[in-house]
C-alpha cells in the first residue's frame, strides 16, 4: 500500500501539481474544465468592475446566487443560453466561435448568442 502524503505544509500549487503528476483522470478533468475556469475568472472580474454582488447579478439573470456561485467556481459546465443571459446581465455579449483550417492560417467564424 502506497504511503499517502498529507497536503498540510504544502502550497495549493504544489498539491495540485502532485495530483496532476499522479493521476491521468485528474489531468483530463482539469483540461475539460479549463474553459469554464476561464469563463469564471472573466465573470468575477466583470462583476467586480460593475460593483455587483452575486445576488445582484443573479437578480439580473432571474436566477439564484447559488447558480452564480457555481458559475464563478468554474467547475461546472453551462449552457449557451446561460452564457447568453450571463453576458447580457454583465452588460456584454456572448460570442461563440469555431476555428477551421491550418494552424498557421486559421479561419474563424463567430456568432453572437
Amino acid at each position: 500500500m502506497a504511503k499517502q502524503q498529507s497536503p498540510i505544509g504544502t502550497s495549493v500549487k504544489q498539491h495540485i501539481e502532485g495530483k496532476r503528476a499522479r493521476s491521468a483522470g485528474y489531468r483530463d478533468a482539469q483540461a475539460r474544465l479549463a474553459p469554464f475556469e476561464q469563463i469564471a475568472r472573466m465573470v468575477v472580474m466583470r462583476r467586480s468592475q460593475l460593483g455587483l454582488s452575486q445576488q445582484e447579478l443573479a437578480e439580473r439573470m432571474s436566477t439564484t446566487a447559488s447558480v452564480i456561485s457555481r458559475l464563478e467556481g468554474g467547475q461546472h459546465r453551462t449552457s449557451t443560453e446561460t452564457l447568453r443571459r450571463l453576458a447580457e446581465a454583465l452588460e456584454g455579449q456572448a460570442i461563440l466561435g469555431f476555428e477551421f483550417g491550418d494552424e498557421d492560417e486559421p479561419r474563424r467564424e463567430v456568432v453572437v448568442l
